[in-house]
């Protein structure tokens, strides 16, 4: 067995670990790293165009800022483009989570296939962030974590995306604090790697560079954050229920 799967959690039982999650979906990531990045090109176009549209950049004596004032339908566009492209990237993580390799194009079709459900949790999900923003940051969060690992329900255990939801509130029940956690470092290191990369990208070519610049992080990071939430679906899977990736990955065979 591969040096990934052997640092799972202990069937049945154990303990459901940030370090262990975010450790090995970076494992993951290296394993594959040319095929996770084509991944993650997809995800980075609208952010690309909404930094080249909507950017501008703040010149000062000693420093150079870049702001991007994108309305609401390009961050939207993001989060669904976002799961639609993780959900393509499932079954390839579960085989590099077992030690194979995987076809690109079997892992995109293995993804498509559940097209609509995975749209449709993606757009509920999204209604239900912005109702929990809209009332206060607090349940924003709550929403983003009781819901971190629905569109991987939606494509293993094949349910609609109410289903998924609810099915997705259910496994992280117990564990919201530590994948509160799971969730927020990969997204410092995007924001500050952006932040950085920005201003380094607008001082040599203006905002075409700010946008090249946020386009090279969010093609690296965004696939990144896709795994931990594949990866920690698959922790709580096997703490909670004793299954293992062979038994998961079962799905696709």
């Amino acid at each position: 067995m591969s040096d990934i799967s052997a640092r799972a959690p202990a069937i049945g039982g154990g303990d459901f670990s940030v370090g262990r999650v975010l450790g090995r979906s970076l494992t993951v990531l290296f394993r594959s790293f040319p095929k996770y990045i084509l991944f993650g090109v997809v995800m980075a176009v609208p952010n690309f165009f909404s930094v080249l549209q909507y950017g501008s950049v703040s010149v000062q004596s000693q420093s150079v800022s870049v702001t991007n004032k994108a309305g609401i339908g390009y961050l939207l566009l993001s989060m669904v483009l976002f799961a639609l492209v993780q959900a393509t990237m499932i079954q390839g993580a579960f085989q590099d989570i077992r030690g194979q390799s995987f076809d690109l194009g079997t892992s995109v079709r293995r993804g498509l296939g559940r097209f609509l459900p995975v749209l449709g949790t993606s757009i509920c999900f999204t209604i239900a962030l912005i109702v929990g923003v809209i009332l206060l940051i607090v349940p924003g969060f709550i929403v983003l974590t009781m819901f971190l690992v629905a569109i991987p329900v939606c494509v293993v255990e094949a349910l609609g995306p109410l289903q998924s939801l609810g099915r997705s509130r259910a496994l992280t029940k117990g564990h919201r604090w530590k994948i509160f956690a799971i969730y927020i470092v990969p997204l410092l290191v995007l924001g500050i790697g952006s932040f950085i990369l920005q201003a380094i990208g607008a001082a040599f070519a203006g905002i075409t560079g700010a946008a090249v610049a946020s386009f090279l992080i969010v093609a690296v990071t965004s696939p990144y954050q896709a795994l931990v939430a594949i990866v920690a679906y698959h922790d709580l899977r096997a703490v909670k229920e004793g299954l293992d990736i062979e038994q998961l990955a079962a799905v696709f065979d």
